[in-house]
């Protein structure tokens, strides 16, 4: 089934999250924990066993990290899966040997694929067609070669992103050469049978920004013709929405990566700038909200607050503006989170998130899941209450994001917007969601008169039906009543509520 925003995404890099021991002892060998740059264990199997806590956090759809065959440096693993070494066969450390498929068999990945179907959890299934894994052997021709990948098949070494950012080196990785027809046709045939073979609801590509333009002609021709129900989400790793929105429009990339708005989000709730940075007051243009016109469906991107390519986790960035204050970070995180499911796109999790999880760059950010911070049941122990705080707020707001149309579906309505304070609504059908958002540190003084019935941009059928409606929060705490069209709100500090009318 195609990813659609009904969903919300859970990102983990498999190796990260968590495993089953492996008997093979030469694979055993090469795992150290203490170690951030080799591998720490994790696999399919792992993913398997914690399916229950997937599901008691209510995440629909699971995005893994690639599965390839790795290159492995003397000091340095391709845990992550971004080193190719063969694109058509998987890494052993991912999967337990069960003595039935041949070794690197797509079967292991579709195992984990039906499992977690079976769960009703969808699978995105990272992709790289880019670069390989450095010291390719395809490159000068060498022994140890698995593929067909030769010389030919590389763009010219050493030239630099600056000069080209289709044929220049990622972080020295070896560019692959997609305006040749062999490159084109043998990551279009790789794909095609990643899907056949393991029934994967969805791609996320790599570095979609440094790709040649002619792959994405066989993409659109040959993947999307044969599995059209395939989603194609696209990482294109740019703050800046002209720029990514071209993807969206002659790429025909279902769904990208929302950089902006994370950027804008870091901006607003990590370092105090103002909401107006969302919506302009007056509907001056000037808010990230308001471009949403720029894309061919802002409703299809993927919202987030941080991934393993950013700079530091969302908790750390807090946490270093709030000089370690896990009180005022935790406030931070959960008002956070609330606006994440409340906004427009498709929302995603980075794993651990929900914990509050820590780290700074590279490979800091791609810390161990910390499991024994839960207890059997998946809840978090009582020696850690910043991370309860946090977890139960997640599960809560995910669970009234799929419980609510109006938060996946419905049309956006700025209500009222100043330094400190945004209001919005959002509407489809009979389902109907007020938002509010207050990041100011102190409480607010006195209450704002919220006035929904003179909204030029609210069909009369909702104003109406809230005219004189009592409203229940979904995040607890008190109710409200609107009279004659207003709606006076009243929040405390770096808070956030979610209201809709009580039935009748």
């Amino acid at each position: 089934m195609a990813i659609n925003r009904k969903d919300v995404i859970y990102f983990v890099l498999t190796d990260r999250f968590h495993g089953v021991e492996n008997p093979r002892p030469e694979l055993r060998e090469k795992i150290d924990k203490s170690n951030p740059q080799f591998y720490h264990g994790g696999n399919f199997d792992g993913i398997v066993e914690q399916i229950p806590y997937l599901k008691k956090l209510g995440i629909t759809a699971l995005w893994i990290t690639p599965v390839y065959r790795q290159i492995d440096l003397e000091h340095s693993h391709g845990y992550h899966g971004y080193w190719a070494l063969d694109f058509n066969a998987v890494n052993p450390f991912l999967y337990i040997d069960n003595g039935r498929y041949p070794e690197g068999s797509k079967c292991y990945l579709k195992d984990l694929v039906d499992r977690l179907h079976a769960s009703g959890i969808k699978v995105i299934l990272d992709i790289v067609v880019n670069h390989t894994g450095y010291r390719h052997p395809g490159i000068n021709g060498s022994s140890g070669n698995p593929t067909p990948i030769g010389p030919s098949w590389f763009n010219r070494m050493n030239i630099s992103l600056e000069s080209s950012v289709t044929e220049g080196q990622l972080s020295g990785l070896p560019d692959m050469d997609l305006d040749s027809p062999d490159v084109c046709d043998y990551h279009a045939q790789s794909i095609l049978s990643w899907i056949r073979e393991t029934g994967i609801d969805g791609i996320r590509m790599d570095t979609v920004r440094h790709v040649e333009r002619n792959f994405w002609t066989y993409f659109k021709t040959q993947v999307k013709g044969q599995f059209p129900e395939v989603t194609l989400l696209g990482e294109v790793l740019v703050f800046d929405i002209d720029a990514l929105s071209q993807y969206q429009k002659f790429d025909a990339i279902d769904q990208l990566f929302d950089f902006p708005l994370q950027q804008a989000m870091t901006n607003v709730f990590v370092y105090d700038h103002a909401m107006t940075d969302f919506v302009s007051p007056y509907n001056l243009g000037t808010g990230i909200l308001e471009r949403d016109l720029s894309y061919t469906n802002h409703n299809q991107l993927v919202t987030l607050l941080d991934n393993h390519d950013l700079s530091a986790r969302f908790m750390t960035s807090i946490l270093d503006a709030q000089m370690g204050d896990y009180r005022k970070a935790t406030d931070v995180m959960k008002l956070s989170l609330t606006f994440l499911f409340a906004i427009r796109g498709i929302p995603q999790i980075y794993y651990g998130t929900e914990l509050g999880l820590e780290g700074r760059s590279d490979p800091d950010n791609r810390r161990d899941f910390p499991w024994g911070k839960l207890d059997k049941d998946y809840e978090v122990k009582e020696a850690y209450p910043f991370e309860k705080e946090i977890y139960d707020h997640t599960r809560n707001m995910i669970r009234i994001r799929r419980t609510n149309d109006a938060l996946s579906a419905g049309h956006f309505v700025c209500l009222y917007v100043d330094y400190f304070l945004l209001v919005f609504l959002r509407y489809i059908g009979e389902n109907i969601i007020i938002a509010g958002f207050h990041n100011g540190w102190l409480d607010m003084p006195s209450d704002i008169a919220v006035d929904i019935g003179n909204n030029p941009n609210l069909p009369r059928r909702i104003k109406e039906k809230l005219a004189d409606a009592h409203l229940v929060s979904l995040l607890g705490g008190p109710s409200y009543s609107i009279r004659e069209g207003r709606l006076s709100l009243l929040l405390g500090g770096k808070s956030g509520v979610i209201l809709t009318p009580a039935e009748e």
